[in-house]
């Protein structure tokens, strides 16, 4: 299967697309969180602006626009499961982060395999394990089902 072609599981191509996408889901959430939306007043009337600020803050988004095209749903719990994926990738005794890292950049696996010297195979089995660990997280944060 080459880098390019899409896994048949649907679970992984969303995956794919939130690791892809990580930067504008990150931007996405930040400038929500920093939309003061006035003159949002809850229902009992209270105005002061300090506690609405900090409630919104507390409050998990439920989705964010990307591009007018894609949105995502519980874009900070992706962010988590990102995240977490990351620190796993980079606490094991492989260079198994930097294929992902690589891959999610969209570099050629020809590349990735001779600066790393690894085969494609080997490539292909790192990035798996990268994948498989974010699935099971978003699995456990209720983000996708398998």
């Amino acid at each position: 299967m080459s880098q390019r072609q899409r896994s048949s599981e649907p679970y992984f191509r969303k995956i794919d697309f939130i690791f892809y996408n990580e930067s504008k889901i990150r931007l996405a959430v930040e400038e929500m969180r920093l939309d003061d939306g006035r003159p949002r007043l809850p229902s009992n009337g209270v105005s002061n602006p300090t506690m609405m600020q900090a409630v919104r803050n507390l409050t998990p988004l439920e989705k964010v626009s990307l591009d007018g095209l894609h949105s995502v749903e519980f874009p900070e719990r992706w962010l988590e499961v990102v995240d977490k994926t990351w620190s796993w990738a980079k606490a094991q005794h492989d260079c198994r982060a930097e294929v992902a890292r690589r891959r999610y950049a969209k570099e050629d696996y020809r590349i990735t395999c001779r600066e790393l010297g690894i085969s494609n195979s080997t490539r292909r089995r790192l990035f798996d394990f990268v994948r498989m660990y974010a699935a099971l997280h978003a699995v456990q944060l209720g983000l996708i089902r398998v």
